[in-house]
């Protein structure tokens, strides 16, 4: 008989330092790309440069959510492999 549930517990730990990883490079690049949109801010005037300002603030909360869910996922995965390795030893 073939088990269907179970997990391997070093690779979801694995797994969600990935994610981890992954989270930490959506966050660095909402942040380079904010130090970017300042400075042309600084240096391109007028209705374009309002309009590429207030789209990057529309894109930026779309990203940080993404990066909220990818810490999510981390998380949950850890959790998992936590009460995984507990229901094991026990």
């Amino acid at each position: 008989m073939a088990v269907s549930q179970g997990m391997n517990h070093p690779a979801v730990l694995t797994i969600a330092g990935q994610l981890d990883t992954d989270q930490q490079t959506v966050t660095d690049l909402m942040q380079r790309t904010q130090t970017a949109v300042n400075t042309l801010g600084q240096n391109w005037f007028g209705s374009d440069s309002s309009q590429f300002a207030s789209d990057w603030t529309a894109h930026s909360r779309q990203l940080q959510m993404a990066a909220d869910v990818i810490a999510s996922m981390s998380k949950q995965a850890r959790v998992q492999a936590s009460d995984q390795q507990a229901t094991s030893t026990s």
